[in-house]
């Protein structure tokens, strides 16, 4: 049987988008649906584009103004809002230049304010549009003037209608009136200050319509996410949403997803590209980038996609207790204490769960004696940064008197003082490893809900060439920092039988 390697076409149609309000046979939308000219100025914005600016749309961008720029049964735009969301590369820009210069030409807006979260990035995109209609001597004809100064960017035509730009921030757009508000990467916005200044610029205008577009964001994307929500939710009959994204949980190389998720495939984006892609960023990074996908945190230093995949709660490592290592860490923030254990699998594999957590390190010490007693792991590493530095005296004392059976491992860059006869080891190490192994589904976790939570909140810190979790602000990630010092030790010191206990592994 031949695999099917046909070339991958975009899918022209969004996968979450807000239906149409008229119903019937087929019109000239040419996606099956009833809109036609008398329904939706979508059909106007797509002449202007062809016949006037000369560009050529891909299938999504005639199938986004058709159904964007859909009427009320009065003539009105039915949208005051139309969100947006797609991945990168895929034309959205070139598209905002195309809404921009039919309503200033074509006489929908007397104000059109474009705004980012710089204005380096807004000018960008108007430069386009300026640049787009200079170089069609009818519209050329009709500007009276191009502003580019400190204080104003903005293309005046001779009837008055202006296209100007701001940065997206609580003062933005005060004092105006705007009638098209475009409103670029809306998952930067981080509170709703900017979008509360810029959505109210377009309040006494009668027939206002404000643009948002962007890729998907984080749990931080407060005014994207709300949006959306509200959208899908149906409530409001005049906030439209189209959305294409790749199925919530699909795999990174879903050949499906990535049409779904990129409706320029096959016209400018290319399967190479996105393969490419793939295997170079971050899988966080890809999904809101490539696949139109909301993750926890853009920063997060584990794919949690990944992580989710190499649970198991039937996990034990009984089978192979006298391979087991431990790590314990103290969080830099309230002294929360973790204690994992981790162990080969073999195969290339690593499993590792949490034996223990304590709220602070008063009640760990005796509880880690007891359970180093009754465990006995090979080795015990710990994090000597912040408050972990506190344990280092009572960890040496246990393996002097025999309870660690045979070394200790400080993961830190610089050998401290206070902990003589540990072994040092990177931590940068131990972080990008554990990331590593969980991209390649080398390692099996118990499911414990509370590394699962650690996990999730970490985000990475760039520390030379490489990176680790992030500390200070980051909350509670000590049992996310004890997996990666654990695992790290289970993969790097030699196995029972074949381990000198006086001669360092390192």
């Amino acid at each position: 049987m031949t695999a099917d390697v046909r070339p991958l076409l975009g899918s022209t149609a969004p996968r979450l988008f807000t239906r149409p309000l008229v119903d019937g046979p087929p019109g000239e939308c040419g996606c099956g649906c009833a809109l036609s000219p008398a329904t939706s100025k979508g059909f106007q914005a797509v002449q202007f584009a062809e016949g006037v600016l000369g560009v050529t749309l891909f299938p999504w961008q005639r199938f986004w103004l058709i159904h964007a720029l859909e009427l009320t049964p009065d003539g009105l735009f039915r949208f005051r809002t139309v969100l947006t969301l797609i991945s990168r590369q895929n034309g959205k820009t070139h598209l905002l230049k195309i809404v921009a210069l039919y309503f200033l030409y074509l006489g929908h807006a007397q104000l059109i304010l474009g705004a980012a979260q710089s204005l380096d990035i807004a000018r960008e995109s108007w430069r386009g549009a300026v640049d787009l209609a200079e170089s069609v001597p009818e519209l050329r004809d009709e500007i009276d003037k191009v502003l580019k100064s400190t204080v104003e960017y903005s293309i005046v035509l001779e009837s008055g209608a202006r296209y100007r730009i701001t940065a997206a921030n609580d003062k933005a757009g005060r004092g105006l009136s705007v009638d098209l508000l475009i409103l670029d990467e809306l998952r930067t916005h981080k509170d709703s200050a900017a979008w509360a200044a810029l959505a109210n610029t377009t309040m006494a205008r009668p027939n206002s319509i404000i643009v948002a577009i962007s890729n998907a964001g984080d749990d931080n994307s407060v005014v994207l996410n709300g949006l959306r929500a509200e959208a899908l939710g149906g409530a409001d009959p005049t906030l439209g949403i189209f959305e294409w994204s790749a199925p919530e949980g699909c795999a990174l190389d879903d050949r499906d997803g990535w049409r779904q998720a990129n409706p320029a495939l096959g016209y400018a984006v290319t399967e190479q590209k996105l393969l490419s892609a793939m295997r170079t960023a971050r899988p966080n990074d890809f999904r809101t980038e490539n696949l139109c996908q909301r993750v926890d945190a853009l920063d997060a230093a584990i794919d949690p996609q990944g992580w989710a995949a190499c649970a198991d709660s039937e996990l034990t490592l009984e089978p192979v207790q006298r391979q087991v290592c431990v790590c314990v860490e103290v969080a830099y923030d309230d002294g929360h204490v973790t204690a994992v254990a981790a162990a080969p699998l073999g195969e290339g594999r690593y499993g590792v769960e949490v034996l223990d957590a304590w709220p602070n390190t008063a009640t760990a010490r005796p509880a880690l004696r007891q359970l180093f007693t009754t465990l006995r792991p090979r080795v015990v590493g710990w994090f000597p940064e912040g408050q972990g530095k506190v344990l280092a005296p009572d960890l040496q004392e246990l393996h002097a008197d025999g309870i660690i059976g045979q070394k200790l491992f400080m993961f830190e860059e610089e050998m401290r003082p206070e902990a003589p006869g540990a072994v040092k080891v990177d931590p940068v190490a131990a972080c990008q490893g554990l990331a590593d192994l969980v991209d390649n589904r080398l390692l099996t976790h118990s499911d414990d809900q509370l590394v699962n939570t650690h996990i999730s909140a970490s985000v990475r810190k760039d520390q030379g060439d490489g990176w680790r979790f992030a500390r200070r602000g980051a909350g509670r990630n000590d049992a996310a920092y004890a997996t990666a010092g654990a695992v790290y030790l289970a993969r790097t010191i030699p196995p029972v039988g074949d381990y000198d206990p006086i001669e360092s592994v390192f």
